[in-house]
């Protein structure tokens, strides 16, 4: 895990600070400091990244945050703050006409020159680079905690998420206690005529599937990419669950079933196709047990399916 930080030193903040307005830039040297907790004003945050600003809102400091990108739809207080475009683009004088002290990133948040250039007037840069899993997920509450003086709450909330996911993976477990054999799955964010870009190794995706012991089977690629139509038909998957944006309606469904990488599969026979809401399978969110009990609702649908598959064969060898 890596935190990266861009700031002004105490005088030159000072100095800048009059012409911010006029976005200004700085030569500027470089910490990383949580905030002071004497401090009487509330900073003004703006956040990049859904997952970043779901963690600030859970750890009770969403009344600090004035702005975010498009991606931060969650919690409902969220959606009415000033949007600034999508967290991979934000731009200069967009983020500084919010007139922030401080900027929380996901990883990906850039281009890189606008943070820099946002840096260099004044604003605090923070952005986090974790394992995209759960062990990862629990460092960006802490550290995103120790960064806004939460320390306590994010020592809280994160014992709460171990707790819940406990609790899904022993409800998970309890389902499969007669069946021996793993549901293999696949995540998918986009289709085409070529075939289905999946998520593999290194994805939020990825960790829910480990979790509960659930084999993915697009985990030969890295990140997110292409998967093609034979590979998926000889990896036959039970289930399939696809980002939200992609199921919008019945007909998007059956169209994803019917997909020529799909229609043979087990999953495609019998359409078990779920989708997801994207703030929870694509990003890390708190709510990493609501993914994970989708997931599992969504497996134990397709292991029903084969315990009766294969009490009505062992009653046909008889």
């Amino acid at each position: 895990m890596s935190q990266h930080a861009l700031s002004l030193s105490s005088i030159a903040a000072k100095a800048v600070s009059a012409v911010m307005v006029g976005w200004s830039l700085f030569a500027v040297g470089a910490f990383s400091a949580p905030l002071d907790e004497t401090q009487t004003t509330s900073p003004r945050i703006v956040t990049a990244g859904g997952s970043i600003t779901e963690i600030v809102f859970a750890l009770g400091r969403g009344d600090w945050v004035i702005a975010t990108d498009s991606t931060s739809m969650y919690p409902n207080e969220a959606v009415s703050l000033t949007k600034l475009g999508y967290f991979r683009q934000l731009s200069t004088e967009g983020v500084l006409a919010q007139q922030p002290a401080m900027l929380l990133g996901a990883e990906a948040t850039g281009p890189s020159v606008a943070l820099e250039q946002i840096a260099h007037a004044g604003v605090e840069v923070t952005t986090f680079n974790v394992d995209k899993n759960l062990s990862g997920l629990k460092r960006l509450v802490l550290d995103i905690g120790e960064k806004l003086s939460a320390s306590d709450n994010a020592i809280t909330l994160v014992h709460d998420i171990e707790k819940k996911v406990e609790q899904q993976k022993a409800r998970y477990a309890d389902k499969t206690l007669a069946f021996n054999t793993p549901i293999k799955a696949l995540f998918v964010v986009a289709n085409n005529d070529r075939g289905i870009t999946v998520a593999g190794k290194n994805t939020v995706p990825q960790a829910l599937f480990d979790t509960l012991g659930i084999v993915n089977i697009g985990d030969a690629v890295e990140g997110y990419k292409v998967m093609h139509a034979e590979s998926v038909l000889m990896q036959n998957p039970d289930i399939v669950i696809a980002a939200g944006h992609m199921l919008r309606g019945k007909s998007a469904k059956d169209a994803l079933c019917t997909h020529h990488a799909l229609a043979a599969t087990f999953a495609g026979i019998h359409c078990l196709v779920e989708a997801m809401d994207s703030s929870i399978s694509l990003g890390l969110s708190p709510r990493f047990d609501v993914a994970l009990q989708l997931v599992a609702e969504h497996a134990g649908k397709a292991i029903e399916m084969k315990q009766t598959q294969n009490a009505a064969n062992s009653r046909t060898s008889q």
